[in-house]
């Protein structure tokens, strides 16, 4: 009996733990912001890493850099060491990771970027109070601001794997943002705000740079969250979708109440459009997803799986008029335990050429049919993957 109320009172504790964990970052929650800017879509790792190695070499002032995975692998040590003689040549170069999802960056590494003048922290490092919900709460954004100018941000890590040196995963797809103009200050505000979250420093934000034109300069927002503005946000436009919804995204797990304003969308005739990918990069993630797919795919959505490597890609489009392009994914981990960074824009022309990007996707996906779902859910092992999905859902 008594080891019956020990784990009850186990329980019970750690949900005050995430009770009030979740409470107190959440209240750090910051509204959207509504900028100018003009962006440049970049749909592969090695466009996107020599725009950004290159940006890093020709930087004269300072290089911002936040990053939820860095690997200490070729390309992980590539950017060490460009940072490194960035420092060295009296640059200020801050390099903000998360805690877990860089914990395989060596110690050795890490000394050598102090070493040379490289600032360097982890963020939502594991501490009291509140140490189970830390230890589950992550910093997944990736932005980059260099000299107050140039920004970038989206969905690529830094590794091997994302520029296809790693065969398991062959090509990798993503969407990552390269930003100039006002809305690059904006990027560094929030990269500023995270540094002194996560040290002791007190650095205040730099409101001088060379903006565009304002012809030139389109609107944009900002959407940051820490647990919830994301989900409020793509919760509202799926409500509010008259002709179509596309949502793109390596993880779907979108939770009862989101899936069942999908189905909502469907049954008024809003055209839903999933793509995913064919092969998990994580275990558990594509069973969990089962239980929200079959009733969408009854309900009449679409949704194909990218089969030429893993997509990887964080896109969300409603109406055609409206695109969310950033760090977020459509899963529960994204819309409640980790601190995100999404775009949204407007502009015609830029929604267009993402429009392009998409068809050559799903060119290179598979529709996923009622009758293959069900043939895939018959055999035991899938089946208790399900359940064991479903119960670690929240945490994938």
């Amino acid at each position: 009996m008594w080891i019956v109320l020990v784990m009850i009172a186990i329980g019970f504790l750690a949900w005050i733990d995430f009770y009030l964990g979740h409470k107190q970052t959440t209240a750090k929650e910051e509204p959207p912001v509504n900028i100018t800017g003009n962006m440049h879509l970049l749909t592969t790792g090695s466009h996107f890493f020599d725009s950004l190695f290159q940006d890093i070499d020709q930087a004269n002032k300072s290089i911002y850099i936040q990053f939820y995975i860095l690997r200490d692998d070729e390309l992980g040590q590539e950017l060490c060491r460009k940072l490194i003689a960035k420092a060295h040549q009296g640059l200020e170069v801050r390099l903000l990771l998360d805690y877990m999802g860089s914990y395989g960056l060596k110690k050795k590494t890490v000394n050598s970027l102090k070493d040379a003048g490289v600032h360097f922290e982890y963020s939502n490092k594991p501490q009291f109070p509140y140490l189970l919900y830390r230890i589950n709460h992550r910093n997944h954004r990736k932005i980059t601001i260099i000299d107050s100018e140039i920004g970038y941000l989206g969905g690529y890590n830094v590794g091997n794997e994302y520029i296809g040196r790693v065969t398991r995963f062959g090509d990798w797809r993503d969407y990552h943002l390269k930003l100039r103009g006002k809305v690059v200050i904006q990027l560094q505000r929030l990269f500023i705000d995270d540094w002194n979250g996560s040290t002791n420093e007190k650095m205040t934000h730099n409101e001088t740079s060379s903006f565009l034109n304002e012809e030139e300069a389109k609107e944009l927002m900002l959407l940051p969250s820490k647990g919830q503005a994301g989900y409020r946000y793509f919760y509202t436009k799926i409500k509010g979708a008259k002709k179509s919804i596309f949502i793109g995204s390596p993880y779907f797990i979108p939770g009862k109440k989101m899936n069942r304003e999908l189905l909502s969308a469907l049954h008024r005739g809003v055209n839903v459009k999933l793509l995913v990918p064919m092969n998990p990069d994580h275990p558990f993630v594509q069973e969990a997803s089962y239980r929200f797919v079959k009733p969408l795919l009854e309900a009449g959505a679409e949704i194909y799986q990218f089969h030429e490597g893993f997509y990887h890609s964080k896109i969300v489009m409603f109406d055609d008029t409206v695109c969310d392009i950033g760090t977020a994914n459509f899963d529960l981990r994204s819309f409640f335990y980790n601190d995100e960074l999404n775009c949204i824009f407007t502009d015609k022309s830029e929604i267009q050429a993402v429009k392009q990007v998409l068809a050559s996707d799903l060119e290179r996906s598979e529709k996923l049919t009622l009758a293959r779902l069900k043939k895939t859910r018959r055999t035991v092992k899938v089946r208790l993957k399900e359940v064991v999905g479903f119960v670690l859902s929240p945490f994938l």
